[in-house]
């Protein structure tokens, strides 16, 4: 982790939250990564604008050996879609479109197609009916490269796939139309608009609209592990070489890093006492219009905006997007509740981003809820003592201070803030469970052994089974029946 200097004195509780969650970040992360055989990851959360901190693991290019790190860069994908309409709405407060424009308004090659009357804001709310990405797309794949003005207009003339606002249909081919949009509306190509009024105000130092001599440090992208077979190893993956995307940009071609993903939706936070960094690109009225839900997706509990899709995560409200590039899956959020911004890029075409996540956010949850009374007098070097990582036959078990408690977490698993309470602290070696499981541990204690250093080297947990610190475990490759002992049974 790289935390910033971040003032101890700011009045958000998520700077705390959050600070603990990336704190303990690397090791919940690094355990995910190890069993699904990941290459890489690259985290980034910001709080009222403020980077908090940072953290990145496994390998941004596997043969060499090459560490990931927190200036490696990642094809963001359909992240490039919250660029592409903060730039719309900024041509709108302008005055140089409006959102009910017709296509053929700006784009006269279109008049008499499929496309003519869609207009801007269908567009960016995926209103418009027109296709995905076409009736071959083997662009995704390298078949082919992806498409160039000319085939975009003629993949759109004849692209409607249902009628306009009849359902919510996602459109790559939509968003690159916004692009040539943006070119007729403020007379620059759509890369050099996108650098002068968005990149460049940011400050945006490792992002651009697709390859370019900016993108020098991108992390190598993996193909699927289950499709090359047995055995499932990481170095089996498919390298993927970078492609650029064309007419495709302002859909999908966009690279940038974790740090720089947060900056730019901190600065589409609603605007707050404290915040800084917000309202440089967009005014609020802008921002309210590009957050309100317009399209219900299909897909229970997402929605979408203008370029943003929206979701409640673990009772959060949320914005941001989702990417998938060939050989790199990313997912990033804002929570304007919180003014929390997090980004979470992965370098593999199965990379679980959207699942990590979402267990980040699970983590700050819990990290935020209030401190139990059995906590009176103690201190975080207090806490200290009963962390770390247990290892068993049944598994792996974090106890894992969050915001000032204790939690017991299974490695590995999903934390439900719904179903996970903090533990209580009896005394100096033990804990009691809180687990509202009555199948778990339900009123049970953990009792710690600790060594001469003070750390804690084993515990008894609920259910009576000891485990004992990972460092010093190790399971023989056969556990045979134990010997017969003298009965624990009362004397005949």
């Amino acid at each position: 982790m790289a935390p910033d200097n971040v003032s101890s004195t700011t009045a958000n509780p998520a700077i705390a939250a959050w600070t603990s969650v990336l704190a303990y970040a690397p090791r919940f992360l690094e355990h995910l990564r190890g069993v699904g055989h990941q290459p890489g990851y690259q985290v980034a959360v910001a709080v009222d604008g403020v980077l908090v901190g940072t953290c990145s693991g496994g390998f941004a290019d596997v043969a060499s050996g090459t560490r990931m790190e927190d200036g490696h860069q990642f094809r963001i994908a359909s992240h490039s879609k919250m660029f592409t309409a903060t730039a719309i709405l900024q041509l709108a407060d302008a005055g140089r479109l409006t959102l009910e424009d017709a296509l053929a308004d700006h784009l006269p090659e279109l008049a008499g197609t499929d496309a003519a009357e869609v207009t801007v804001g269908e567009l960016l709310s995926h209103s418009s009916g027109l296709t995905r990405d076409g009736t071959d797309s083997d662009f995704w794949v390298l078949g082919r490269p992806f498409p160039d003005r000319a085939t975009l207009l003629g993949t759109a003339a004849h692209g409607r796939v249902i009628a306009r606002h009849e359902h919510f249909k996602y459109t790559n081919i939509g968003y690159g139309l916004l692009g040539l949009v943006i070119e007729a509306a403020s007379g620059q190509d759509y890369r050099s608009h996108i650098r002068e009024h968005l990149i460049g105000p940011l400050g945006l130092q490792d992002t651009g609209p697709d390859l370019d001599a900016g993108s020098g440090r991108l992390a190598t992208g993996y193909g699927a592990l289950a499709v090359v077979g047995e055995p499932y190893t990481l170095e089996r993956r498919t390298v993927i070489d970078p492609v650029d995307t064309g007419a495709l940009s302002s859909a999908t071609g966009f690279y940038s890093t974790a740090r720089d993903v947060v900056r730019f939706l901190s600065a589409l936070l609603p605007e707050a006492p404290g915040r800084v960094g917000t309202g440089a690109v967009l005014g609020e009225h802008a921002k309210r219009r590009m957050q309100r839900r317009v399209e219900s997706s299909g897909a229970p509990g997402r929605h979408y905006g203008l370029g943003l899709i929206l979701q409640d995560v673990h009772g959060q409200p949320t914005f941001g997007h989702s990417g998938g590039y060939p050989g790199h899956i990313t997912r990033s959020w804002a929570l304007p509740d919180m003014g929390v911004a997090l980004s979470l890029l992965t370098n593999a075409i199965d990379g679980p981003a959207n699942t990590w996540g979402e267990q980040l956010i699970a983590l700050a949850e819990l990290a935020a809820r209030e401190v139990p009374a059995s906590y009176s007098g103690l201190s975080r070097r207090d806490l200290a003592r009963f962390t770390g990582r247990f290892a068993g036959l049944w598994g792996l078990q974090d106890i894992v201070e969050l915001g000032g408690k204790l939690y017991s977490l299974d490695v590995g698993s999903d934390p439900d803030p719904s179903r996970t309470e903090p533990l209580d602290v009896v005394d100096r070696s033990r804990l009691l469970s809180r687990d509202p499981n009555g199948f778990a541990g339900y009123g049970e204690e953990l009792a710690f052994e600790f060594d001469e250093a003070g750390e804690a080297a084993a515990l008894r947990g609920p259910g009576g089974m000891r485990m004992v610190r990972q460092a010093d475990f190790e399971l023989p490759t056969r556990l045979a029946n134990p010997a017969p002992g003298p009965s624990s049974g009362p004397a005949a």
